[in-house]
């Protein structure tokens, strides 16, 4: 007899979600019994009724790939990309390797809350180095006095956001040890979720 499906909450949907065969077994996961120094397993100084005993994993998230380590729903902001009434800009095929920012624009200064891996591995920036900052830092180069002319593209982006307008520019960026490359950055803000936060998405792609 087939076991009943596993239903666990959506998050952000009032749908629930089925869990495939490995997010089932990655939730009934045991963690192994610590040894004590006498050999025996399960049992220590602390622990003398034969109560299994944890060990802490290396890994902070215990079931990758199921939970959000950053505490946004990434998953639940790309899906209303995905489903976003009337888009003007045509995307393509999108992956988890995309390099990806939120910034929550219901902030001053519009912070960066989120950045994607590919983020990262594009700019050579960490996660301590850029949260909290606006994007514009990547417009100049770490080594060199930022200039002072705002670009064409900066500006467009700006009276795209002010306007709630989907945008698509080219422009030069520079990484972390101070290269530049041509970025194609669409930005696509987002209505305000249920806690009141204003999103933009920015999405980079370097020519």
């Amino acid at each position: 007899m087939l076991e009943a499906p596993i239903m666990v909450s959506s998050g952000s949907s009032d749908l629930p979600l089925q869990l495939n065969p490995w997010e089932a077994q990655a939730l009934n996961y045991g963690f192994p019994q610590e040894p004590s120094t006498n050999g025996h397993a399960g049992s220590n100084s602390n622990n003398n009724n034969n109560t299994p005993a944890w060990i802490q994993l290396p890994d902070p998230i215990i079931y990758p790939g199921i939970y959000s380590a950053s505490g946004i729903d990434v998953m639940g902001i790309l899906l209303r990309i995905a489903s976003r009434p009337n888009p003007t800009i045509d995307l393509g095929p999108l992956d988890c390797s995309v390099s990806l920012t939120l910034c929550d624009i219901s902030l001053p200064d519009a912070p960066i809350v989120y950045a994607s891996p590919g983020f990262y591995q594009l700019t050579g920036y960490s996660a301590p180095e850029i949260m909290g900052r606006n994007c514009r830092f990547l417009q100049n180069s770490p080594h060199m006095p930022p200039p002072g002319r705002v670009s064409d593209a900066v500006q467009e982006m700006r009276r795209a956001i002010r306007a709630h307008q989907e945008v698509q520019v080219r422009i030069v960026n520079y990484k972390k040890n101070g290269t530049p490359f041509t970025n194609v950055v669409t930005i696509l803000p987002l209505w305000a979720d249920p806690s009141g936060h204003h999103f933009a998405v920015g999405l980079q792609a370097e020519l």
